[in-house]
């Protein structure tokens, strides 16, 4: 009875010393998680194309004019001003 004692004390004491080295040594690494939801970090927007330059880009970072009548978004004024000075 005794021996089955010291064994499981043994045991006990060689799972804490485990514990104790995986928690200090492997997992000091960079902890590497993906994005969720709740956080905001992930969003849906409507992409637009500018029409001089044709680079796509989300409808809020875009420069907004009304050209025609119609909304036209484009990356930057600059794009419009070129725009319009060559639709002229």
């Amino acid at each position: 009875m005794l021996n089955l004692i010291r064994f499981i004390v043994i045991f006990f004491l060689i799972y804490l010393l485990y514990r104790l080295f995986k928690g200090l040594f492997l997992s000091a690494g960079p902890k590497i998680t993906s994005p969720s939801k709740s956080e905001g970090i992930v969003k849906e927007e409507d992409l637009v194309e500018d029409p001089y330059c044709h680079r796509y880009l989300p409808v809020s970072q875009a420069y907004k004019a009304t050209i025609d009548g119609r909304d036209v978004f484009f990356c930057s004024e600059k794009c419009h001003e070129q725009y319009i000075s060559e639709k002229k």
